[in-house]
């Protein structure tokens, strides 16, 4: 039998294929959005580990608990060593220099600062404060004992904490042997076993491809343009570090590998902001990274996606 589960209300519905077993799906609020975990039925306790596993995460990146070990470093510069966040800060600086800075954690003065994007009122900044917002990956300082940033120094980890989370959390259900399970936060996904994805229009409620993965524990990252905005569309939160302004080249982005969630959410970050030609260079030459990129008149570009899913559409209509 195929199990039906609903794991994003914004980007991605996802069957799991498990032959005759029951499963079980939990959805708890956790890290700013929709956490589901799928288990065969008799683990219902391993899904209440794994939120617990997602909560503590949470604590160390969020930037919304003001008791979490990131709002703290931004408030204070300086932290305990806490090996979450020293190992995300680190994996953040390695896909920076790997996106030619197009991934940078420390645009956090613009999201956090600027623009507040997640919080209850959010606002348009003028073009002289993104002009100087302090942007520098070389502003946090991992060591033994401390973590630090520098004055003006605003980290967000919201482009690869959630695909942290989803890695972290298939990583501890393959060390209980568990090897049929689906995890999901937002457009991050993890299949432990074989799944079809149902990826969702930018432009309306419906879907605009189905595709099936070939290969057991496949990563999925969605980001798009029209999840989250200031105060009108155009001010999405998908914006170049280097520019501060908005990506535009794509509306949605899609990247499949195998089994690492939180470099492809950086990536999918990252690529939704390059420019057009930057970025189907840059996709290029990741091999190992299927992607779905469309354009805002519906027009999709894909590749590298055979040895990984089914294919998907050329074009897309927007209404």
């Amino acid at each position: 039998m195929k199990h039906s589960l609903n794991i994003l209300l914004l980007s991605l519905f996802i069957t799991l294929s498990l032959h005759a077993e029951e499963m079980l799906s939990r959805t708890r609020m956790l890290m700013g959005t929709y956490a589901t975990v799928t288990l065969p039925a008799q683990h219902n306790r391993q899904i209440s580990e794994s939120f617990s596993l997602i909560a503590k995460i949470e604590h160390a990146l969020s930037t919304f608990d003001e008791n979490a070990t990131l709002a703290r470093l931004n408030d204070e510069h300086t932290v305990p060593y806490d090996p979450v966040l020293a190992e995300a800060l680190t994996l953040s600086y390695s896909y920076y220099e790997e996106t030619d800075g197009y991934f940078d954690v420390t645009i956090g003065s613009i999201t956090k600062d600027l623009y507040r994007f997640g919080t209850e009122r959010p606002q348009s900044p003028s073009k002289t404060a993104l002009k100087h917002a302090k942007r520098n990956i070389d502003g946090f300082h991992v060591g033994k004992k401390h973590i630090t940033s520098d004055e003006g120094i605003v980290i967000d980890l919201g482009g690869m904490g959630k695909g942290y989370a989803v890695d972290k959390t298939a990583q501890w259900l393959n060390e209980q042997n568990i090897t049929q399970s689906i995890v999901g936060l937002s457009g991050d996904i993890r299949c432990l076993h074989t799944c079809e994805l149902y990826l969702q229009s930018p432009f309306h409620e419906g879907m605009f491809a189905k595709v099936t993965a070939k290969i057991l524990n496949l990563s999925i990252s969605t980001s798009g343009t029209y999840h989250r905005y200031a105060t009108r569309p155009e001010e999405h939160h998908l914006i170049d570090p280097k520019t501060a302004t908005q990506g535009k080249a794509f509306v949605s982005v899609t990247l499949f590998t195998k089994a690492d969630n939180a470099r492809i959410d950086a990536y999918a970050t990252a690529v939704s902001v390059m420019p057009k030609k930057k970025a189907l260079a840059f996709l290029k030459e990741h091999k190992e990274i299927g992607y779905v990129l469309v354009e805002p008149d519906g027009n999709i570009i894909k590749g590298n996606l055979e040895p990984l899913v089914g294919c998907v559409p050329t074009h897309l209509h927007k209404h």
